[in-house]
């Protein structure tokens, strides 16, 4: 989804995109609108760690209330598209959601509508694109990326990248309709972004600042150079106002190569989000960086925010996300890998899951975060302990006498009911009970049995918590005297 460079949560929301069929209906809808008036331990939870820990020790208050948001048959791991919807973007017009995807076997460019981001969707029928460009061959149109209208236009903006007829090379066009059910009609002569000396461009990203001026993102296609680009656009944006600049390649440590943007601006700073890898591997994941200026340079996080393994393998290669923002707040539209049928080969869903910010640093719903026990509040009481087979080497406790209490800072991306594990051990050969607060309200209470020898065990209990920053809170009650290795959130 396409946005304007400031905070989308202070500011008016951008609409939404559709299918061929229901053009007529979705233009009359959207007019009367406008005529009226926004891995257990894995790499991502280390990266997550790292940075509570670089922004100090004092949290900002946990915004808003422990209410969910979003409905309770909904799930962060499961597919709410369970068949081919690769690289979806999602934009909201006149209530509706709006989906577009890679192309399918029935259709240049695939669309859904929901209600809600969270589905039910539905694929609608026909076909986005009403046709291709004469530069361009069907069957390898990809990653679409739709621009509401801007400015008093009354043109939706698609962007798309398709194979040439007279190479092997990809290039990115744009294509306009006055609805955003389409059928787009793309425009003629070159295309819009060709870059033939760098193997072609895909993965158009369009960035709109507060000022008006447009930009789009793309990556370079050549598998050695492969690289992220940005340039500027003209008003309308349909053609190039300036020379391109690439402002990210591949890293230390990324797979293969780096793809698909998406530009926001949160916390003050322009955060990158991009992927990393071969989208029919599961490594493929999602990452991003962090830059002051539109033109960087960008910083990249440490570890991916997206992983097979930060998700336990519930999803396999996640990635080419997209940031949707609406009144309730952000979320992250992406695909995973539902099926392999070999080589390059694969099917990829399409998922939706809760974004929240801490500044300009992203948390994804579904995605298990880690905190090492020793980083907690240790109040005086409850120690940090050498242990040669605790993560890290160090785990807490004892738990000596009553009242012995710990307090772990933890960020939810949003209201709603997490569940927090503890990896535990405890040797004193009785039970230990544990008083669990949030935010200073007793919740429930954790029991730690007793473990034999070098055994470590896991205890977990349902909390409510609030978006933003809150605090877990672990008191003695009774006997025993537990020690902890770390704290799960998910």
């Amino acid at each position: 989804m396409r946005r304007t460079g400031g905070d989308p949560r202070t500011a008016a929301l951008a609409p939404v995109v559709a299918g061929a069929a229901i053009s007529a209906l979705v233009a009359l809808v959207v007019g009367l609108a406008v005529s009226c008036g926004p891995s257990p331990g894995g790499e991502n939870a280390a990266a997550a760690q790292k940075s509570a820990e670089a922004a100090g020790p004092a949290m900002p208050s946990p915004a808003g209330a422990p209410v969910p948001i979003d409905p309770p048959e909904y799930s962060p791991v499961e597919p709410v598209i369970g068949e081919s919807f690769a690289d979806p973007t999602v934009i909201k017009v006149a209530g509706t959601y709006f989906a577009y995807g890679t192309n399918s076997a029935d259709a240049t460019m695939p669309v859904a509508t929901a209600p809600s981001p969270t589905g039910p969707w539905r694929r609608s029928p026909g076909d986005g694109l009403a046709h291709l460009p004469a530069w361009a061959t069907e069957g390898w149109t990809w990653a679409p990326e739709v621009v509401p209208p801007r400015a008093g236009s009354r043109s939706y903006v698609l962007y798309f990248s398709a194979r040439r007829k007279d190479s092997e090379h990809q290039c990115i066009g744009a294509a306009t309709s006055t609805s955003p059910a389409g059928p787009f009609v793309p425009l003629e002569g070159d295309p819009l972004v060709c870059p033939l000396d760098r193997g072609g461009a895909i993965d158009p990203a369009s960035y709109i600042e507060t000022d008006g001026t447009r930009y789009l993102l793309y990556k370079t296609d050549d598998r050695k150079t492969a690289a992220i680009h940005l340039v500027r656009l003209n008003p309308d944006g349909l053609s190039l106002a300036g020379a391109p600049k690439q402002i990210m390649g591949r890293g230390a440590g990324e797979p293969v190569l780096v793809e698909a943007p998406d530009l926001v601006r949160r916390g003050g700073r322009y955060v990158l989000l991009y992927s990393a890898g071969w989208y029919f591997k599961p490594n493929y994941q999602t990452r991003y960086a962090v830059a002051s200026s539109i033109g960087g340079p960008y910083e990249k996080a440490a570890g991916p925010l997206q992983s097979t393994g930060g998700y336990a393998k519930k999803i396999e290669g996640p990635g080419s996300a997209d940031v949707l923002t609406d009144e309730s707040g952000d979320y992250l539209v992406f695909h995973g890998i539902l099926d392999y049928h070999g080589g390059s080969k694969v099917t990829r869903g399409m998922y939706v899951a809760r974004l929240g910010w801490d500044g300009a640093r992203p948390a994804v719903r579904g995605v298990p975060v880690r905190y090492e026990a020793e980083r907690a509040r240790l109040n005086g009481c409850v120690s940090a302990l050498g242990r040669e087979h605790a993560s890290g080497g160090t785990a807490i406790g004892p738990f000596s006498r009553s009242n012995c209490r710990v307090d772990v800072p933890v960020f939810a991306p949003a209201p709603g009911r997490y569940s927090m594990s503890a990896r535990y051990a405890n040797r004193s050969g009785g039970d230990s009970d544990l008083e669990l607060s949030v935010n200073g309200r007793a919740a429930t209470s954790l029991r730690l049995p007793a473990t034999d020898g070098a055994d470590w065990g896991i205890v977990a209990a349902s909390v409510e918590l609030s978006g933003g920053w809150n605090t877990i809170s672990l008191r003695r009650l009774g006997g025993g005297q537990g020690q902890i290795d770390y704290f799960e959130l998910r």
